[in-house]
């Protein structure tokens, strides 16, 4: 037997719109945090319960039609999600389209789906894996003009004739491997298939994508690679032990994912397709209402650990646990099984496809436009980038740089910079940005969790860094990123922050913390810098706090200078740059940049007189 293609296709389409319907959730729907979280879930919720009803109506109308409804509907919204610029179109076509997917995943199971339709959804998963990590995470839906049109029209084009040429299996399948569907896209998109997660921890992108391809051998072939279920079942959890608990300090900075949790990215990706290839060989089940409604309550498990997982965050409760059960429901349907699925030699014609592919990222990147920094000080700039989107929910880390560049900072201080997080699209922002502005070195530091923090820019020799975690204020939490640059032959300190009060700074535990941490680095006469999205306004109690430190605001020459939110008058100044007495500001500026939730800042240092 040979791999449904009709599934590979269907399940890479799927992926590009779950890779905007995510972030659209959470920049338009939910304006990142304004729209409560409940009203958020709600939404979400609806577009996974309705094709439960797909169970019912396939007594009055043949599964497979609904299938290839439900193909058409997501091919039509991929479409259009090619030719959005954002907004109310984005949103919904990303909803309609995820709508219309499962509904074709409903109806597929129903029809009679059996190993080779599984060994077709790991071999979707595998080809987006690839071709994200191919582009740098920067999926054709996000860049313009018209040629990306070309390889979009293509691939959806081949699903459609795909799912009209496809017929059943010989074998239906059990309904636990359809349930099974659902978490195992969540680990694929976590950590598994994640490309920048690894590029997060320090290394190659590459080593997840080509783990991911070859992946596809081991669910066509379980008997084969693992010889017993239980080998990849006890590894898959093993992985996803590693994948929770892989925290270390490095260098001075506190919370980072290192380097070996790549190999639990790995080991949890062949896993998970031996679990997954296990579960399809089992023998099947005649009943088509138990597929589809397996199926329908696997996308269901999906979206609540999602929300689980990420809204963890913003409750401040231990979300570790949450990969662990996506994988023990992914062991559900796990039982002996002999059927097996032709897929070797493909296989591995695509692994070596996909490491030519990463690694000729850099030819066809091209180089980073020449600019030199300004003259005449220390050129600072702060800006908060929100994930890597925009006000109108579109990915704008180039136009993020473009904006940076045209500051001609000598050091950039980066508030929410997302590294890989599934609910944000899963990229490097970091890595993206520094490639973009080409800048040498990247200092990270994560708040959040070990991909979600704050981040400094420089070509500056860097002397030490060190973070400090601050004490739980509001959602995702925060941290002080200290960097010890050279800059006119003598050490400057700057420290980069986002902090993360409770409302109204009714505690002012993370002020002081600053303050203590400003203090201690300016011990000896050293020059520092404060910047970041404070989220104060000056005169609040938690500014008179860092005054008190010795501090003096660089930005007070231009004030007022708002920069919250990036409309066109902004409301609130909460993004600053704040200095000991030895420096001044001069050259303060918040241009009316959009590609961010907030403008960015930059001015320039001078020796105080």
């Amino acid at each position: 037997m040979r791999l449904r293609f009709d599934v590979l296709a269907g399940v890479v389409v799927l992926a590009d719109v779950l890779r905007v319907f995510l972030p659209s959730l959470i920049t338009l729907f939910g304006r990142a945090g304004e729209t409560p979280a409940e009203q958020m879930g709600a939404y979400a919720l609806v577009w996974f319960v309705v094709p439960l009803l797909v169970v019912p109506l396939a007594r009055a109308v043949p599964a497979r039609w609904a299938a290839l409804a439900g193909a058409g509907v997501l091919v039509a919204a991929r479409l259009v999600l090619q030719g959005a610029d954002g907004g109310d179109l984005q949103l919904y076509a990303a909803s309609v389209g995820l709508l219309g997917g499962l509904v074709w995943l409903v109806g597929t199971a129903m029809d009679g789906a059996a190993a080779p339709a599984m060994v077709g959804f790991v071999g979707g998963l595998a080809a987006s894996t690839a071709v994200h990590a191919a582009l740098e995470g920067v999926d054709l839906v996000w860049r313009g003009g018209w040629l990306p049109w070309v390889p979009v029209v293509a691939y959806a084009a081949l699903f459609l004739v795909a799912a009209v040429r496809a017929r059943p299996d010989a074998g239906p399948g059990r309904p636990g491997m359809w349930l099974a569907a659902g978490p195992a896209v969540l680990l694929w998109g976590l950590y598994a298939g994640n490309a920048a997660h690894a590029q997060a921890s320090g290394v190659w992108a590459g080593w997840v994508a080509v783990a991911a391809v070859l992946s596809v051998a081991v669910a066509a072939r379980p008997r084969f690679w693992t010889r017993h279920p239980a080998v990849p079942a006890v590894l898959l959890v093993l992985s996803a032990l590693g994948f929770a608990f892989g925290r270390a300090t490095e260098d001075g900075i506190h919370g980072v994912s290192p380097a070996w949790t790549v190999a639990a990215q790995v080991v949890g990706q062949l896993a998970l397709a031996g679990c997954l290839g296990w579960a399809a060989g089992a023998p099947g089940d005649g009943r088509p209402g138990r597929r589809g409604l397996a199926m329908a309550g696997g996308w269901l498990l999906f979206v609540l650990l999602v929300f689980a997982y990420y809204s963890a965050y913003d409750l401040g409760v231990p979300n570790r646990w949450v990969p662990v059960v996506a994988a023990l429901l992914v062991l559900v349907p796990v039982r002996r099984g002999a059927r097996e699925v032709k897929a070797g030699a493909a296989v591995a014609g695509a692994a070596l496809v996909t490491v030519a592919a990463v690694a000729a990222v850099p030819l066809w990147r091209g180089d980073a436009p020449g600019w030199t920094p300004a003259p005449g000080g220390l050129r600072v700039a702060a800006y908060n980038v929100r994930m890597g989107y925009g006000m109108n929910g579109t990915m704008s880390v180039a136009a993020q740089a473009d904006a940076l560049r045209a500051l001609r900072p000598h050091v950039v201080v980066l508030s929410e910079v997302d590294r890989a997080w599934l609910l944000n699209g899963a990229r490097d922002n970091l890595e993206l940005l520094r490639e973009r502005l080409g800048f040498r070195r990247a200092v990270w530091a994560p708040a959040g969790d070990e991909v979600w923090g704050d981040a400094l820019l420089t070509d500056l020799p860097v002397v030490r860094s060190r973070n400090a975690p601050l004490v739980k204020g509001g959602p995702t939490g925060a941290q002080a990123l200290s960097v010890d640059l050279v800059w006119q032959g003598r050490i400057l300190t700057v420290v980069a922050t986002h902090t993360q009060p409770p409302d109204g700074w009714s505690d002012l535990g993370q002020a002081r913390q600053l303050a203590g941490i400003v203090r201690e680095a300016a011990a000896g006469g050293r020059q520092v810098v404060l910047a970041g999205d404070l989220n104060l306004q000056p005169g609040e109690p938690p500014w008179t706090v860092l005054l008190g430190a010795g501090l003096t605001d660089a930005l007070a020459p231009a004030r007022p200078l708002f920069t919250s939110p990036a409309v066109a008058r902004p409301v609130q100044q909460i993004d600053h740059v704040l200095v000991t007495p030895g420096l001044a500001g001069r050259d303060a500026v918040a241009p009316d940049v959009r590609a961010s939730d907030h403008r960015p800042v930059a001015v320039t240092l001078v020796p105080r007189p």
